[in-house]
């Protein structure tokens, strides 16, 4: 058997594997909340020639034995939208899909979803964010009395003249007295769970920035209270270093390039000694 032809082709599988993996990290250098991953590659086994001869060992090339998750806290970008949340730690959110499968996730985007008579919060997708019960995020609301000013509804304690009121205003059954409603900003951020597990690494990776806990990472539960901080009208940007990933993703092809080759030359050198007369 040829050895170095298959030696060489498992180099361009597991160079092949690295180069995705590294694709895919620079394809989310945007995406909010994303921890780059890390491949790690090892040798595969090693058998002995010649039974005189021990020391003599020959190796059958490498493959890839692990992928790592790069933690880093991501930069943090200032969006001055009320319902952004970034997490200065290694905590995580908890959000439940329409099936009822619920996920860990880094991506504070939040939005505002009516449901029946009341607000709920969600995610980019609709998924519900979750308490730190496990439980639908009722959205709450400061609500406040206004007064006719020039026909115009305004906010007795909170009025610009050019803008006007300020918030949602709904008019009660007196035509001269309206309610005005806002989130309750600080309440929400004191609602919304906050997560955490024994092993950050041991988490798998899912589709829309979803992690998904296995036995290695254990159970997800609440954040202690001395754990629980949010940074609001904030994102986490993703952990990606594009310089560093071209060079990883440049790497990677020159080493694909030689086990080409080396699959090439091994293959020619057969070839010949199969024509020999």
């Amino acid at each position: 058997m040829n050895i170095s032809f298959y030696t060489g082709a498992s180099g361009m599988i597991a160079q092949q594997n690295g180069m995705n993996i590294y694709s895919n990290n620079i394809a989310n250098v945007n995406t909010t909340g994303f921890k780059s991953l890390r491949p790690s590659f090892a040798d595969c086994l090693y058998t002995v020639q010649r039974a005189t001869e021990p020391e003599w060992q020959t190796g059958h090339g490498q493959y890839i034995m692990k992928t790592d998750y790069m933690w880093e806290q991501g930069m943090f970008h200032m969006t001055e939208q009320g319902l952004d949340f970034a997490i200065p730690n290694d905590n995580f959110f908890m959000v439940m899909d329409e099936r009822g499968r619920k996920y860990l996730t880094r991506e504070g985007a939040f939005a505002m979803t009516h449901i029946d008579d009341h607000w709920e919060l969600v995610n980019g997708r609709g998924e519900f964010v979750l308490d730190n019960e496990g439980n639908h995020i009722t959205i709450p609301f400061v609500t406040g009395r206004n007064t006719k000013v020039n026909e115009d509804v305004v906010n007795s304690t909170d009025y610009d003249p050019e803008l006007g009121a300020v918030g949602r205003d709904i008019q009660t059954e007196t035509p001269d007295e309206y309610v005005s409603t806002e989130v309750d900003y600080d309440r929400l951020m004191d609602m919304i769970g906050l997560f955490e597990v024994d092993n950050n690494w041991g988490l798998d990776q899912n589709e829309d920035n979803h992690f998904a806990t296995t036995p290695r990472s254990g159970d997800p539960r609440p954040a202690p209270d001395a754990d629980r901080e949010l940074i609001r009208e904030a994102l986490e940007m993703s952990t990606v270093d594009l310089a560093a990933e071209m060079v990883h993703l440049i790497e990677t092809q020159r080493s694909y390039q030689l086990c080409a080759r080396v699959v090439t030359t091994s293959d020619e050198m057969m070839n010949t000694a199969n024509n020999l007369r």
